[in-house]
């Protein structure tokens, strides 16, 4: 498969930024002492102000960790079965590859000091791995998902959308990460999934093109 002039650098300078985003994230809002402090008003506000009682927003937060991974599943053998290998293996890699690196920024690189804590924990949450979950596994349904038009492939794209928010806003209101740790986890996703798309350009073809082909037309014989 050709790729488009720069497409691959390009997708390696979005990894890129995205990468020093979250770098830059995880230092004002969790190593600063103001940081926190805005991190943790925003975890009051949101939890207090939008209505989704806690052990709702918990069950809501489960629940969608494991609808998303049965529809991935399913979507993996759907696209295996119409030889999209590269798109499969792609997805397999990066929803493999970004919930370990999550933990492993989480609970061995990344550090929490203590300033005077008012909500969540006290140890370092930063990233989400169950929102790093979340985004990956959002991101194989749109890569996997057969779309034959534009305009459902658009209607995909929107509910996967309203379904990380509402795990991004389910895991905040459950206290169970600031909104620090979930804004970090989506820049952790994009950021992976940049490099893949640098690495392995046809992990993101378009389903359509490969399900539903231009028909050829022919030019009509004239008659002798």
């Amino acid at each position: 498969m050709t790729t488009r002039p720069g497409g691959r650098a390009r997708d390696l300078l979005r990894a890129a930024a995205l990468a020093v985003t979250f770098a830059l994230l995880y230092v004002v809002g969790v190593l600063s002492p103001w940081g926190q402090r805005a991190d943790e008003f925003l975890l009051g506000f949101v939890a207090g102000r939008l209505g989704l009682p806690g052990p709702v927003a918990g069950i809501v937060r489960e629940a969608v960790v494991v609808a998303l991974a049965a529809l991935v599943v399913a979507l993996g053998l759907l696209a295996l079965r119409h030889g999209r290998w590269t798109a499969t293996g792609g997805m397999v890699l990066l929803c493999l590859a970004a919930p370990a690196l999550s933990v492993w920024l989480r609970d061995v690189l990344l550090a929490r000091p203590f300033h005077d804590e008012t909500y969540g924990y006290a140890y370092n949450t930063y990233p989400s791995t169950h929102v790093t979950a979340v985004a990956v596994l959002g991101v194989a349904v749109l890569v996997l998902w057969p779309s034959r038009t534009l305009r459902r492939h658009t209607v995909v794209r929107r509910t996967v959308l309203a379904v990380v928010v509402l795990a991004c806003l389910a895991n905040v209101v459950a206290f169970a990460h600031r909104p620090a740790d979930v804004v970090g986890s989506l820049l952790l996703v994009a950021s992976l999934a940049s490099l893949l798309a640098a690495a392995m350009p046809g992990t993101f073809r378009p389903a359509r093109r490969r399900f539903h082909p231009a028909p050829q037309e022919s030019s009509p014989v004239p008659a002798d």
